[in-house]
């Protein structure tokens, strides 16, 4: 009985692994790239080597908790509200 346990943990485990092993965490989108503004569609995230419009420098539960330097925020689709300095890159 046992074995037949641990044959079906172990596919499950390798494939749990397979799926978060790559992944970024999307929770922390600091130091990531926008284009868009504070009045357009901003949700866009691009390489910070690519043409932008901001970067993310924080991302907290609340436009307050902001650091200094924010230029404005936005609330993400995970509820997490985005800190954007305005950086521009052509």
């Amino acid at each position: 009985m046992r074995w037949g346990v641990m044959i079906a943990a172990v596919p499950l485990a390798v494939l749990v692994a397979s799926g978060v092993a790559g992944c970024k965490d999307p929770r922390n989108a600091a130091g990531e790239c926008l284009v868009g503004g504070a009045t357009s569609n901003h949700d866009k995230v691009v390489a910070c080597s690519k043409p932008h419009d901001g970067k993310i420098i924080a991302s907290v539960a609340h436009d307050t908790d902001c650091p200094q330097g924010t230029d404005w925020s936005y609330t993400a689709k995970d509820l997490k509200v985005m800190c954007v300095h305005n950086e521009q890159k052509s």
